[in-house]
């Protein structure tokens, strides 16, 4: 019998779908892209269909929630008959005792013996005349009508329902992953203005990475980056710093003696140690300004450290910065000619606008 095809949503940071589209498509064989979607400020969404084990869809990087799609409603009313239709659809859409199955593929406890367990957290996007908890109750209710178990609300834990409602339109989901895909379990100790690892993963992601890579981080903080381009796959070196000594003891605390062979430094990342034409791909978050360094301070070492990123990177590799001091950023990319600026996505972190520019070394 041949596997059914469901549909999926990956969730992201805002700004981050798109790259987390091209990690899904790459990296999962037989995944179909359908689109890209956002709620507003808090996430991105891939939606894409594939027919796999849905276990494999947790092993990805760049993304920080997987969901099936259990039901879809694209004709919602304007008013307070939506509620009503939200309620029904909760309480017969077939997806999701499909849903339901595969939750409990990947994990058989979920959702408890006897009884199934469940919540549901509910989003909107754009105006409604009702509220955001309002829709959450009627899926509530839904659901306990439902005839195909018996169901019993809980405030934390069991099978989690997510309902996304646009104008005219909803999207019920249930949740895949857990909190460990978003948070991982390597991080023994934190830093200010971390990149939580979806981000980082990003950010080594478009490195295009290669078995042969030195690839290097010269502004590690506590090595998020590295240690996420060590899960993208074989390396042959992973090189990073910090003019910090707290985050170089931090990094190195975190990767400990895993994603061998691997070499943390104090140095300044505008006079870097290293060979020129040493490096293949390079991936870096950049001071924006506010919690670390400041405007007036980046004007000065965006145009230092890119020129020394110039030297040490082969001709051809990437490098992959991210920076929530866009305008300086793109000044510093503009008057160095060595490298050559190949895409930009926007993106939000922690509610602050950002830039992932993408560039190769000419």
């Amino acid at each position: 019998m041949p596997s059914i095809r469901h549909t999926y949503i990956a969730q992201t940071q805002p700004g981050f779908e798109a790259i987390a589209a091209t990690e899904i498509t790459a990296r999962i064989d037989g995944a179909q892209f359908i689109d890209l979607r956002s709620v507003a400020d808090k996430n991105g969404m891939v939606r894409f269909a594939f027919s796999g084990d849905p276990r494999d869809l947790l092993q990805l990087r760049t993304v920080e929630d997987v969901f099936v799609v259990a039901a879809e409603a694209r004709d919602l009313a304007p008013g307070f008959a939506a509620l009503r239709q939200l309620a029904h659809l909760a309480a017969t859409a077939s997806g999701i005792e499909r849903a339901v199955h595969l939750v409990r593929r990947i994990d058989p406890r979920r959702g408890g013996e006897g009884r199934i367990h469940y919540r549901v957290i509910a989003r909107q996007v754009g105006r409604m005349p009702y509220r955001r908890v309002d829709t959450q109750v009627a899926v509530e209710r839904g659901i306990a009508a439902r005839p195909d178990h018996r169901w019993r609300l809980v405030a934390d834990g069991g099978i989690e329902f997510w309902l996304v409602q646009w104008p005219g339109e909803a999207l019920l989901m249930v949740r895949l992953s857990d909190e460990r895909m978003r948070h991982r379990d390597y991080k023994v100790e934190h830093l200010p203005a971390s990149l939580r690892p979806a981000a980082a993963a990003a950010l080594a992601w478009l490195t295009t990475p290669r078995d042969d890579d030195r690839f290097l981080d010269p502004m590690c903080g506590a090595g998020t980056i590295l240690i996420e381009r060590a899960y993208l796959g074989r390396y042959r070196a992973l090189i990073g710093g910090d003019i910090d000594p707290e985050a170089v003891a931090t990094a190195r605390a975190n990767i400990g003696s895993r994603y061998k062979p691997v070499s943390i430094h104090e140095w300044d990342a505008r006079r870097l140690p290293l060979d020129a034409g040493s490096v293949t791909a390079l991936a870096v978050n950049l001071p924006f300004g506010a919690q670390m360094g400041s405007l007036e301070e980046n004007r000065t070492l965006y145009p230092e450290f890119l020129r020394e990123a110039a030297r040490v990177l082969r001709p051809g590799a990437r490098l992959v910065a991210l920076s929530g001091d866009a305008r300086t950023l793109s000044d510093a990319l503009r008057r160095n000619n060595r490298l050559v600026r190949r895409a930009t996505y926007p993106v939000l972190i922690l509610g602050r606008r950002a830039v992932v520019v993408v560039a190769e070394r000419g």
